[in-house]
Parts: structure tokens; sequence; C-alpha cells
């Protein structure tokens, strides 16, 4: 018994029990609420209007409904009414290939079990594989055995422009409401779930058994831990789940798109990218995982394809409408050497992502690991701080937090060895002062509210820099004050502006959840084949002179300077049409003013389409004709026939055609409606229905990013905080109670994400007694070896300062509307968390001799981390 007692005691026996409990934790935790969740699904709304009902469906041709989809159909769901009580009988669907007949997958459903007015759904007997642009053709049929009757919900008006619903075999201006089912989460939950929970307990074993061992030096164990567990966190919260993730994710792609053009043998150069741009490879798109709100197919989108490639060459660029965070690019080196990395082996936009995020979560492990070694005193304070989830969830991400924090860290505990750690007298070696200096001033200028932590290099003593102290000072500090307003002179510039009662701000602060107005909705469009439910002219011969009688006869509206007459030339010139369903017409009125599309190539998209590029409707002069009218507004061939004809000859219709689009002329037509001309696709032919899926695409991604309306442009300025003094007391209350609750989750790990992913209050209270723990100065550590005096008071108020102007730059970024401060979180004391906890705790109280204490210390953390790590996917799980 004995012995076995001891070997429970002993660093092996210890570690294995928390593994098993662990591991434990982990099968009871999936028997219990995970294995549950495994027939989650995911469908795609083909329409979701139901509006009005139809009429009563008989049993000989029920009701039915073609439609497009890329994905695997698995079920289908459908809105019910009744009439005359609830029908009863069996309801039959049919899924048929719309262009074939062959039918693909049937089933029957107990119509007793309907609800009238919400989606009922019906399984496959048999699940469908998904093609590019395959069309279907569902029926319903009832089937009734009482006086009840079935209707199906529709809306009033078609809504998939080019199919057809038709009810008791006749056609219905409408669209069913339909909803279909094309993936389901299944055993993949389980096994992801498993494989996360066993490599948790694997670094919980690793962790516990070499820390009491007490061979390995605790900043190499801090490094390991943080790079294990950091990638347990990057997995759990994939890339987009960490705050501000997109934005930081869209400046490291700029920044190596913009590395790998300056290597590109073509002549056009990207140069200064706005700040409401970004660059990425042109199939660097995954609308699943680019929501920010994890779901368990979230997991399943990073995992299948982890180690994917792309087709995209390595100087591949596309120009997307969305933000960046500042002009500061220092902070994202490493991430965009990493993308530029995936961008040089072909790598795919998941594996490009997950690089990016391990080389920011390795140069913070090498920095926290630095802070720990170099603290003079605190170790367990910089270990702690390092392995909070919170820290970790940062560190594994394309936040410029990742670095900040670790520069914060590294500088806290060099400037500690510095001032404390060094006998009177001491210089500074070269190793030392060198990084410590670097470290300020990258530290300073990345977000100016931690001024005052790099401001402690100058409480260094004189003494420890040898000759002209006092000029490495200057230096040091004229480095850090001149790098810092050079990058922040536009917020800087706005502040004043603001307090001068300037009003309409540029905000290019990082917002957290913006709380802007919502862009106008987009038009919703089903990219389908093109079928003839237009009013089209004759279709005539190319070259029997009834095309260009076309042209000299164009309604004479269409020649008013709008968007939608752009348009509607396009339609005419090139396929005759004269009627354009007017959700066609706006969609691409739409996506012309937001920059989706440009004149260019939607234009392309007609006259290189693939049945204009395999067999043209049009002659030579007519196709002249026609581009000239659509970017010219006006016929070169009624006036300049034989030199359109000449420059024909010496050229082609694409070199042509680019003449129009790229002239001054149409430039300055097409700017007066909001139109930008923009360069060719390089894809010839070039499909409008790709176009429309691409365009879909963008606006899925950018519908998660906000932008500020007029009214959050007025904001608590310093005039009008000193002009409505009362107003900001109000809201400074209102803020501490309704708020102060998710700082104290924010700062430790109690809400991750977007602040939408609470965990429980055990893990909070469990971090906070960590952190009083680790702050408890040991015995074998004297108190005068602790900041003390006027060194301590300098200290402590420069942690307050950083924490106050965090909050003040918040509050100035306020809108005056809103009723508590926006934006401010308790991650944002994170930076100057260890230098707070070193100066500001009392130390009466004190723990065992340092090296126990610090064993105590990481296996607990080991251990919280890892209960947190399955209380987070428990919460995504829930979702």
């Amino acid at each position: 018994m004995s012995k076995i007692k001891d070997f429970l005691k002993s660093p092996l026996g210890t570690a294995l029990c928390a593994a098993a409990a662990c591991l434990l934790a982990v099968v009871l935790v999936w028997l219990a609420a995970v294995r549950p969740n495994n027939d989650k699904s995911l469908s795609e709304r083909i329409s979701d209007d139901y509006s009005q009902y139809s009429a009563e469906l008989d049993e000989a041709n029920g009701a039915a409904q073609t439609f497009d989809t890329d994905n695997d159909l698995l079920a289908m769901a459908f809105v019910f009414g009744t009439s005359n009580g609830q029908p009863t009988g069996e309801l039959h669907l049919e899924l048929a290939d719309a262009d074939t007949g062959e039918v693909l997958a049937r089933s029957t459903g107990d119509m007793a079990n309907i609800v009238a007015g919400q989606y009922t759904g019906m399984g496959l007997d048999t699940p469908v594989t998904g093609s590019a642009g395959r069309h279907y053709r569902v029926t319903l049929k009832p089937e009734y055995t009482g006086s009840g009757r079935l209707t199906v919900g529709c809306s009033s008006g078609a809504v998939l422009w080019n199919d057809t619903f038709t009810v008791n075999g006749e056609a219905v201006d409408g669209t069913l409401a339909l909803l279909v089912t094309y993936k389901q989460i299944g055993g993949f939950l389980t096994r992801f779930f498993l494989l996360v929970g066993l490599l948790a307990s694997v670094v919980v074993f690793l962790g516990i058994y070499f820390a009491m061992r007490g061979r390995m030096p605790l900043h190499r164990l801090v490094f390991v831990l943080v790079l294990c567990f950091g990638m347990l966190y990057s997995f759990v919260l994939p890339p987009y789940a960490a705050p501000d993730e997109k934005y930081h994710i869209n400046q490291s792609f700029t920044l190596a798109c913009k590395w790998a053009n300056m290597l590109s043998p073509d002549e056009w150069r990207m140069g200064n990218v706005p700040l409401d741009m970004t660059y990425r490879r042109e199939h660097d798109f995954d609308p699943l995982l680019q929501n920010e709100k994890t779901t368990v197919f979230s997991w399943q989108e990073l995992s299948e394809n982890l180690f994917t490639t792309t087709p995209d060459s390595f100087d591949s660029h596309t120009a997307l409408e969305e933000l960046q965070t500042d002009r500061n690019p220092t902070l994202y080196l490493f991430s965009a050497a990493a993308v530029f990395l995936a961008y040089v082996f072909h790598l795919g936009f998941v594996p490009a992502l997950m690089l990016g995020r391990t080389a920011n979560l390795i140069i913070f492990a090498l920095l926290a690991a630095l802070a720990v070694k170099a603290a003079p005193f605190g170790r367990r304070v910089f270990a702690a701080a390092a392995l909070l989830p919170m820290t970790l969830h940062l560190a594994a991400s394309f936040s410029r937090d990742s670095l900040l924090l670790g520069l914060a860290f590294a500088f806290t505990a060099l400037c500690m060895q510095a001032i404390f750690g060094c006998k009177d007298g001491t210089v500074l070696p070269v190793r030392l002062w060198l990084p410590l200096a670097v470290f300020g001033i990258l530290l300073a200028p990345a977000k100016l509210v931690y001024l005052p932590l790099a401001a402690l290099f100058l409480l260094i003593p004189n003494s420890r820099f040898g000759q002209s102290a006092a000029t490495k000072k200057a230096a040091y500090l004229a480095g850090c004050v001149l790098l810092a307003l050079s990058i922040n002179r536009a917020v800087l510039v706005t502040s004043v502006a603001g307090s001068a009662g300037f009003e309409n701000q540029t905000t290019q602060t990082e917002t957290t959840s913006a709380q802007g107005s919502t862009p106008a909705a987009a038009v919703s469009y089903a990219a389908t084949e093109a079928a003839d439910n237009r009013t089209l002219h004759a279709a005539p011969a190319a070259g029997d002179g009834k095309t260009s009688n076309r042209f000299a006869n164009m309604p004479a509206e269409y020649r008013e300077n709008t968007a939608s007459n752009f348009v509607r030339r396009l339609y005419y010139c090139v396929e005759g049409v004269t009627e354009i369903p007017q959700k066609e017409l706006e969609f691409w009125v739409q996506a012309l003013q937001e920059g989706d599309v440009t004149a260019a190539v939607l234009g392309q998209s007609f006259f290189f389409s693939p049945e204009e590029v395999e067999h043209s409707s049009l002659t030579d002069d007519e196709f002249m004709s026609a581009a000239s009218l659509v970017y010219l507004d006006r016929d070169l061939m009624t006036t300049d026939a034989e030199m359109c004809r000449e420059r024909l000859a010496n050229a082609d219709r694409r070199d042509f055609f680019k003449s129009m689009f790229s002239s001054d002329e149409c430039a300055e037509l097409l700017s007066a409606c909001q139109i930008y001309p923009g360069v060719e696709d390089d894809r010839y032919p070039l499909d409008r229905n790709v176009l429309i899926k691409e365009i879909e695409t963008v606006r899925t991604v950018r519908d998660s990013q906000s932008t500020p309306s007029e009214e959050d442009q007025t904001t608590f300025t310093p005039g009008y905080i000193l002009h409505n003094l009362p107003a900001v007391a109000m809201l400074l209350v209102r803020t501490v109670v309704q708020d102060a609750d998710n700082w104290v989750r924010g700062l430790v790990g109690g809400s991750l994400s977007y602040s939408s992913l609470d965990l429980a209050w055990f893990w909070v209270l469990a971090l906070y007694l960590l952190l009083w723990y680790a702050a408890v100065p040991a015995q074998d550590v004297p108190v005068p070896g602790l900041p003390q005096g006027r060194y301590r008071v300098w200290c402590a108020l420069a942690a307050l300062l950083c924490a106050a102007l965090a909050f003040a730059g918040c509050l100035v970024w306020t809108p005056t509307y809103y009723q508590t401060v926006y934006g401010f979180q308790g991650r944002y004391l994170l930076p100057v968390l260890p230098l707070f906890l070193l100066t500001c705790l009392p130390r009466r109280v004190q723990v065992a001799s340092g090296k126990p204490s610090a064993c105590t210390l990481v296996c607990c953390l080991c251990v919280v981390n890892a209960g947190v790590l399955l209380n987070a996917m428990l919460a995504v799980i829930a979702r």
C-alpha cells in the first residue's frame, strides 16, 4: 500500500492520475452532451418566402418546384398549411433531375405529424451527390385519408426567376418555400471531440510530469505548454473566431499579396492599399469558415481542408472591399511571412490561415519564455499570464495582440531585470539593453495606450547605461514618440478635430463587434442557366440587318446615364432583351454600385460568354456598335465606321472591347452614375452564372463586416465630454453596472471569441485564484527584491495609466447615443497584467519557496486549460 501511495505522489503517478481524470471527464461529457448532437445539420435556403399559401393540393398532381443547387441533398423541408382540419394520410416526395427526368430520391411522411406554419423536414431515402449547376425538380403528392387538405407556403411572385412552380398541374407566379439539408455532422463530432480531449489529456500529463520532476527550467516548460495548448485553442476556436480576427487576417493577407506582387513578373504594382480594401488570392474564400460564429461545421470545414492546395499562382490577387486594421505592418510581419510561404508552395486557404496563426503562436511562445527567464522575480506571474486561456486564444490567432502581448511581457521582464536585477554600478550588457530598447520601440506605436508601459525604460538608473546615459534615454524616447506619432497620426488628427467640434470622424480603430448601420440588404440571386422567361426580339441571324436595326431602335430611356440603364443596354445590345426581371436588374445594379463587379467584367460576361465565344450572334460591325453603345452611349459605327473597322483589322474583338471600357470617355460617363469601369477578367470566356456565385460569396463574407453610419460618427470626443459632463458621468455608471461582468470574464478567458462564448464561472474563479497565487511572494525571495518605494509607485502608475488610456480610447469612439462605453474589454489589460500583479498587490501573505509553488501553479493551469477547452467545445456544440 505504501508503494502505491509513493507512486501516486511521484511525478509519473500524479501525472497519470490527472490525465486519467481528464480522460474520464472527456468520456462522460461525450456520453452526456456530445453524442446526442451527432445529427446536427446544415441547410441551404432555396427560398425562405412563405408570405402566402397555395391552393389545396390534389392527389393527382400536387405541387412541384424546379431549383438549382451545387450542394449534396440529404433532406428537404417545406412550410405547410392546412385546410378543413389536420390532413391525414401519407405525403410522397419525389426528387428528380429536371433535365433528364431521372428519379434521384424519394421520401414518404405521415401528414398527421405536420405542424402548420413552420418548416417540416423529410429525409431522402437516397443521398444525392451535388454537382455544379445541377437542375432538380421536387414534387409533393398527398394521399388523403380524411377530410383535411394540405397547402404549401410560397412567395407572392417568383423568387427563382428561371424556375417554375406548379400547383395541381398549373403554373403559379411564385416560388415554393424550400430548405435543403446538404451536410450532417455525423460521427465527425465524436471523433473531433474525443481527439481534442485526448490531446488535452496528454498535454496535462506532460505538463504535470515535467513540472513535478523539476528538471526542465520553467521558461522552457512555459514555451512547450504555450505551443501545445495554443494549437488546441487554434483548432477549437478556428480562424476568424478570435476578436476582430477577420480584420487582422485581411491585413496579413494583403501584406503577403503585396510581397508576392513585388516579386511578380507583371508590370502592375499594388502600391499603397487603402484600409477599406483587402487583397487575397482568387480562391481564398470559405464562407463557412469565415463566419466568425464558430459551429461544429467550422471544425469540420477546417479539418477537411487542412491539407488542400490551390490552383492560384503565388502572385494571384483579387481586390475586396473588406476592412483592414491600420497602417502599421510591424505586428503582422510574421503572420504575413507564413501566408506568403503558403503562396509560394500553392497551399490552400485553410493551410495558409493555420500557418499564419502558428507563426504568431511560435513568436509569442518565444517572447513569453524570454519573459519568464529574464524576470529577476515574479516568474510565476509571467508564467500564469502566458498560460491564461484568453492569452492563449489571442496568441494562436492573427490578432496583433499575439505579438503585442509577447512584447509587453518580455519588455516588462527585461525592465525589471535592468532596474532591480543588477547590482549598483553594473553596466547593462548589450544583450540586455538592445532587445529591451527594440521591444519598447516596437511596443510603443503598436497601440498608443501602452506608451506608459514603454516609458518604464526611463526608470532604469543612469548608471546601468555607462557613458551618455541621458542621450541614450532621450534617443529611446524620441524613437518611441516619433514612431508612434507617424504611424498613428490619422487617429490623433481625428481626435483633435473631434475636440474642436468636427463630427465627421473616420474610424480606424480596432472594433470588436461593430454596432454601425447594416448595409443595404443584398438582392438575392439564384445562379441558374439562362431561360427564355424574358421578352426577346426575334433571334436574328448574324448579319441579316435586323440586329443593326435593333441598335438604331434602342429605347430612348436607355440613353439616360444611370446604373440601371447601363445594365439594360448590355441586355439589349448583346442579347436583345427588352424586359428584365426586376430582381435580376436590381442584383446587377447593386453589384456594380457596391464594387462586387466592375463594368468591364460584367460586360465581358455578356460579350464573351461561353455561348458568344462558341457561336457569336453578332457580326464584327454589330459587335463594335454594341460595345460602343454600352460603354460610350453612342454608336461609333454611325460616325466612325472606317476607323473602327481599321482598328479591329489590326487587333481582335478583345482589344476593341478593352479600348471601349478603358477610355476616358467611358470613365467619365460611368463615374456620373457611380460605376467603376475597372479592368477585364483573365477568364475568356466568362460564364455569367459563375460570376453570380462569386458575387454571392463575396457578399456572404462582407455581411459579417460593418460600416459606420452618420450618427455613429458623432462620438464622445474630448470637446463633447467637457460640455456634457453629467451625461458622461451617467454613461460611466451604466457601463460599470452592465459591463463589469464581461470585463472580469474577458481578462482571463471566461468569455472567448467575440465575447460570445461564455464559460462556467467556476473556471473564471479558478483562474483568478491562480493569478493571486502566482502574485503572492515566495518565502525564499526577499521582499526588497520586488519593486519598492518610488519605483513601485511609478510602475503601478504606468499600469493604471495604460488601463485608463485604453478605457478613454474606447470612450472617445463611443457614439453619443450609446448607453454604455463601446468596445472596452478585459483583454485590453492583459499587456500590463504582470506589472500590475508585481506592484499593486499586498505582500504580507507569502507562499512556500519558489520552485514548489511554480510546480503547483503550472499543474493547476494545465488542468484548468483542459477544462476550459472542454467547456468551450460544449458551448460551440450547443449552438
